[in-house]
């Protein structure tokens, strides 16, 4: 069989649109395929100038270059459709006469690639918005608790272990929580322990588990440790600092191993958890000490956190009291409301307790009040005589430093203080300028300025 007979048969056969033009562009061949699949019979465009028809058609590029397009992508303005095609020239006896494109139908491929694209900038928006409401609860109006914030949506979705420092009360666990929660772990398990309600004695075993017959009396079938519980989570190890050094050193080894061995076990376990340490306590002050191990405070404190006490974000007192009064609401089934003088004494106390001694107050006076509003009178006597003392202490204070001073050079003494305190307590100049919330150029500036070395 000679196939030159047999080539019209054969471009017929084809499932994929032909299309041949001669060198001055004039169409002088469809396949079936091609007035099928774009809805053009054969006699309406044969015969006619593809420069006229289509100007921007790719295969007119070939004719001019000789070069051929594979798997070259374009839309046809002229038949509303994207398309895939291959296209050669067409050369005789070493001259180009014309050039040959063997296409594909693309639209309907091209059109569920942009719904995919519209899918996924929902999805991407329905996680931010997811993300947010994670965060909600953080939600803050001060620069340095703001920081810590952005800090913690930035890391919630890597594995980097972290370690949230401030004091008492502040709300640690809540950052560890919304943490996990906005991370790929988030539909893992999430153990939090308190180190310094665990006795030496019983560490290894609460952490690591136990096999059955470990010691006497332990339990039939062994038991699972709070590190297999949180498999594939996260653990949140809060008071980190009131570990024995003793212990300290088992932490670290777990750490550096990523594997444990249950008590009384032979067998190692894979560690697949996200650690989150937390501390009211200077670390590097009890490093200098020898009360801590440096090279675990390391391990631990791959991002610090610093989160800032209740009396340096006082502006967020209404945002914090409305969330904790939600749920308040809800357990002593009262509906209550807040007056503009119970938030001003709010605002005169220093909140030694941080959010947990707020929560404490919210909490005893809902369950006395009879009214459907706070009114001074059910603030706790304490609450309201610090507050009197805050404000005799700040109107003296400051009607003392008056005197001696300009309010500029109240404002420069504070700022120098303030730098100077914060150098103290930062292991390194760039975590003091997190913990400042302003920027590198303005912190040097500053130390500039007061001659701070």
């Amino acid at each position: 069989m000679k196939l030159e007979k047999h080539l019209l048969s054969i471009l017929e056969s084809l499932h994929d649109a032909v299309l041949v033009i001669s060198k001055d562009s004039t169409i002088v061949y469809v396949n079936t395929a091609y007035s099928v699949q774009f809805g053009v019979p054969a006699h309406k465009i044969v015969n006619r100038k593809l420069s006229q028809v289509e100007p921007g058609a790719r295969i007119l590029e070939v004719i001019k270059t000789g070069q051929p397009l594979i798997n070259d992508y374009s839309y046809l303005h002229s038949l509303n459709v994207h398309i895939f095609a291959n296209i050669t020239p067409l050369l005789e006896k070493g001259e180009l006469i014309g050039a040959v494109a063997i296409m594909k139908d693309i639209s309907e491929f091209y059109g569920l690639q942009e719904e995919l694209n519209k899918y996924k900038t929902y999805s991407t928006k329905l996680e931010e918005q997811l993300h947010e409401k994670i965060f909600s609860l953080l939600e803050s109006h001060a620069p340095g608790m703001r920081q810590a914030v952005n800090v913690a949506k930035k890391v919630s979705d890597s594995e980097a272990t972290l370690l949230l420092y401030g004091e008492t009360g502040v709300g640690k666990e809540v950052f560890a929580r919304a943490i996990h929660e906005a991370s790929q772990r988030g539909d893992k398990p999430f153990v939090a322990i308190n180190m310094a309600s665990l006795p030496e004695s019983l560490f290894e075993s609460e952490l690591f588990g136990f096999e059955e017959g470990a010691f006497t009396g332990s339990r039939k079938g062994g038991k699972k440790g709070l590190f297999e519980l949180a498999d594939g989570g996260t653990l949140f190890l809060d008071e980190i600092g009131e570990l024995s050094l003793f212990l300290q050193a088992k932490i670290l080894r777990v750490l550096q191993e990523k594997t444990f061995m249950k008590v009384g076990g032979t067998t190692t376990h894979p560690l697949d958890v996200r650690i989150i340490a937390a501390t009211n306590k200077n670390l590097q002050e009890l490093i200098r000490e020898g009360k801590f191990r440096e090279d675990l405070y390391y391990r631990l404190s791959i991002v610090p956190i610093h989160i800032p006490p209740l009396r340096e974000r006082k502006q967020d007192l209404p945002i914090l009291v409305n969330n904790i009064l939600g749920k308040l609401r809800i357990t002593y089934k009262k509906q209550i409301t807040v007056t503009q003088e119970v938030y001003e004494i709010f605002e005169r106390y220093d909140w030694p307790g941080n959010i947990r001694e707020l929560h404490n107050v919210l909490e005893r006076m809902i369950a006395i009040c009879s009214k459907s509003y706070f009114v001074p009178e059910d603030i706790p006597s304490f609450v309201r005589e610090g507050a009197e003392r805050g404000e005799n202490i700040t109107d003296s204070t400051v009607q003392s430093k008056t005197n001696k001073m300009s309010l500029p050079g109240i404002i420069e003494r504070t700022e120098r203080e303030m730098l100077e305190e914060v150098l103290k307590t930062s292991r390194t100049r760039t975590e003091a300028i997190q913990k400042l919330g302003i920027s590198r150029k303005a912190f040097y500036q500053k130390l500039k300025k007061y001659n701070i070395k």
